[in-house]
């Protein structure tokens, strides 16, 4: 057995963990009690492998900088292993032998003992005449079987030395603990695993159960799998990939894949072996590769089965309904009616259009529709949206209630495997999904295959808005397909944004020198302006400078009483004020702030810190963490936010809500819960949450990201427009903030000349989504 070697600082110390003084089981650390065999106690940090409590361990630790002078952070520790009582083990491989019996087994240990009996036979001497003559031929086979089968762990109880599970030690030196104790899970305990995965694939672990990939990593490198390895490098290759997808692309172009590749495997290995590798993955069809681009097979299934399902859906015979009571639909503009009436005589029906073009309105005469015609909700048809928010939205516009897919599937996220049966499902007939511009792959492949007899679609959204978080362009590619029947919503019902829908319109035409009446625009300004009437030239010449000052001149000449551009001087300061004046107006549940990013002097943390710190100063603090130097705190009356879907607790991801109250817990005394209120539809609903779920799944909720706020809509939203953020300012991104806005509009920003010095400059700049989708439609 390796002996342990301690670095510097470093000191060896043995015991047991007697008391765990805090701990976040979430995140993967906490300061616990031990007590030393010297009987003394001390305070030790530890964090992802983690020892068991009231067990024996030798505990390798450095001293804290931080704390009083007993506490400790802990680098590794090794299970102090009990004697194994090698006879007795050695007694059931003999136990367990065929036609082997007590009698037998009682002469082998008197004359023998067990351990010098399976010497003998390591020696070759079971058949020999004079060895055992008490057993037979046939006694002496079956125990050579049980041998052979066993032959490394027996060969371990009978040597010499005091080696105790030094398969054990082996994972306790590279600090994989856990991995031990999953492997123990999988495997059980008759597999030597580091015999096992020598010769065994171990990064199957992640492909194929989703084993912690840099676990595994340690683990196979320790083994001596080369860090070039084809098994390594598919696996790096499969996490790159699906983070990469979260860009709404399939296809990967190959430098860039062989770039990222380079850094995340810290260049150890060479640009031409993955170039290598990749070709080989293509060969053995595992990526599909066109041109320079790359897709992953497993992802061009999924968009496979999208296509070919709905062509089958809408090439079926058409499922045709009658219409309801005229009086019902009299009031529709025009574009609403052929929307409707496209639901009634096509099986697969998509409706396109901005905020208050009557989307949900629709919805409503498609569900009073199928209930006259015998369909029961939530039985044979249903309305489903991808957010939370979103399904609320539909609920309280219209009076039933709508699902999350997620609920619907009963998964918390989209990796997530879905544990009922598609005939669970069987009795839905018709779909109807709302902002499915939000909708990715993934998540509408598990949908589709689940609902296998689905024969009526209508998908809704606005195909102007961002598109999902993860891979596909869903809407674009199925309206771009011409395959099925699309209508496009254009009047807008909303008398008080009226200007707001202006302005989005204005958003969408930046640097599109192909709308009509947009260019009719730019000439009226140029004749206005220079004072020219002979304009014979070509309107994309100009771009770089008269369109820069038209762009500026309009998008400022939309500043009304709707819209409102504040130039900040002090951003923290200012947007704080900005924040607590429109409250006074609105109300703080009616008033966000949007923000593309997290980080940063000007991202939603800090932004969230002053207005807290200001607006609800007073607020009784009730919970803080830290994470590195960042400190977050939270009082009574916060807004926050839900990050993931909890349908046990009937609370979806971007669910907004206000912290109540802290409470005791009524099953622990020790333990406290956080109370969240929220209320959807008048009705209010409180949430418990213990802190370590609380610190992973509540933020502060002043300032949040255009993402999780797509779907949804307030009163005010105040959008910052910061240089720092140009790159993650696209046409998308801005239109769906601007959006968002109902009654008031406020552009935060540090110049007026936002539209050609950050909007053109980026719109132009947009990289395209590239899927397999749409081409597939189209063959």
């Amino acid at each position: 057995m390796e002996k342990i070697v301690l670095k510097e600082n470093e000191e060896l110390i043995s015991g047991r963990i007697i008391k765990t003084l805090k701990e976040n089981k979430t995140q993967g650390w906490g300061l616990f009690m031990v007590e030393t065999i010297e009987k003394e106690k001390i305070v030790i940090y530890m964090s992802k492998n983690i020892p068991k409590i009231y067990e024996d361990y030798d505990f390798v630790i450095t001293k804290s900088n931080r704390g009083a002078n007993n506490t400790y952070i802990l680098n590794n520790y090794f299970k102090v292993q009990k004697k194994i009582d090698k006879e007795m083990e050695l007694l059931q491989y003999l136990k367990k032998t065929p036609k082997v019996g007590f009698a037998a087994i009682d002469k082998i240990n008197k004359k023998y003992t067990f351990k010098g009996f399976y010497k003998s036979i390591k020696e070759n001497e079971i058949f020999n005449e004079d060895f055992a003559d008490f057993l037979n031929q046939q006694q002496k086979e079956n125990i050579l079987v049980v041998y052979k089968e066993n032959e490394e762990k027996i060969l371990n109880l009978i040597s010499d030395t005091e080696e105790i599970d030094n398969d054990l030690f082996f994972f306790e030196l590279n600090k994989l603990q856990n991995l031990y104790l999953k492997l123990l899970e999988f495997h059980g305990k008759d597999v030597n695993f580091k015999t096992f995965y020598k010769s065994n694939n171990p990064y199957k672990l992640y492909l194929e159960n989703q084993f912690p990939l840099k676990e595994i990593d340690i683990f196979a490198l320790a083994l001596g799998w080369s860090e070039s390895s084809f098994e390594r490098l598919e696996a790096y290759l499969n996490v790159l990939m699906i983070k990469l997808e979260d860009n709404n692309s399939t296809y990967i172009d190959k430098n860039e894949i062989i770039s990222l590749l380079q850094n995340e495997l810290n260049f150890a290995v060479t640009e031409p072996i993955l170039n290598d590798f990749l070709d080989n993955l293509v060969k053995q069809g595992k990526l599909i590769a066109i041109d320079n681009l790359i897709c992953r097979k497993e992802m061009y299934i999924k968009e496979e089965f999208i296509s070919s399902t709905l062509l089958k859906i809408s090439k079926r015979k058409i499922v045709t309904l009658e219409k309801i009571d005229e009086n019902e639909i009299s009031y529709l503009s025009d574009n609403q009616r052929e929307a409707y009436y496209s639901f009634l005589n096509s099986n697969i029906s998509i409706i396109t259009g901005g905020p208050g073009t009557g989307k949900s309105n629709l919805i409503k005469h498609i569900y009073n529709t199928l209930k006259k015609e015998g369909y029961v909700y939530n039985e044979d048809f249903i309305v489903l949206a991808p957010t939370g928010r979103a399904a609320a939205n539909i609920s309280f516009k219209n009076g039933f209630t709508s699902r999350t897919i997620h609920s619907f599937l009963n998964i918390a996220n989209d990796e997530e495997k879905i544990n009922q049966s598609p005939k669970e499902y069987d009795n839905f007939k018709i779909l109807i999904i709302d902002e499915f511009s939000m909708v990715n792959i993934n998540v509408f492949y598990l949908l589709l295959s689940m609902c296998r007899k689905i024969k009526k679609i209508v998908l809704l959204g606005d195909v102007d808005q961002l598109p999902a978080i993860g891979p596909g362009n869903l809407l674009t590619d199925l309206i771009n397909s011409n395959k099925f029947r699309t209508m496009y919503l254009k009047q807008n019902f909303r008398s008080e944004s009226s200007e707001i829908i202006e302005y989005i319109n204005f958003i969408n035409c930046i640097g599109d020198f192909e709308n009509e009446s947009h260019n009719e625009q730019l000439v009226n300004f140029i004749k206005d302006e220079y004072k020219i009437n002979d304009l014979n030239f070509k309107l994309s010449e100009f771009k770089n400078t008269i369109y820069t000052k038209f762009c500026d001149f309009y998008g400022n000449s939309l500043k009304q009483k709707n819209i409102e551009m504040y130039i900040f001087n002090d951003f923290l300061k200012d947007i704080s004020t900005l924040f607590e004046e429109k409250v006074k107006i609105y109300g703080v549940e009616n008033v966000v702030i949007l923000c593309p990013i997290y980080k940063g002097s000007y991202g939603i943390d800090k932004i969230n810190k002053i207005i807290q710190n200001k607006f609800n100063r007073e607020g009784k603090e009730i919970f803080s963490y830290k994470i590195f130097d960042n400190e977050f705190i939270f009082k009574e009356n916060d807004k926050v936010i839900q990050l993931v879907n909890k349908h046990e607790k009937n609370v979806s991801n971007g669910d907004i809500g206000f912290i109540e109250r802290i409470e005791k817990d009524n099953t622990s005394k020790e333990k406290e819960l956080i109370v969240v209120r929220f209320e959807t539809n008048g009705k209010k609903r409180y949430v418990s949450y213990t802190k370590d779920e609380f610190k992973t799944e509540v933020k502060l909720a002043y300032a949040i990201t255009i993402h999780k706020f797509q779907g949804s809509e307030i009163n005010c939203a105040i959008f910052v427009v910061h240089p720092d953020h140009s790159r993650m300012l696209t046409r998308k991104l801005v239109y769906t903030a601007a959006s968002r806005a109902i009654k008031k509009l406020v552009i935060f920003t540090k110049y007026e000349n936002i539209y050609s010095k950050i909007f053109l400059k980026e719109f132009l700049n947009n990289k395209k989504i590239i899927t397999n989708l749409l081409w597939m439609l189209k063959e």
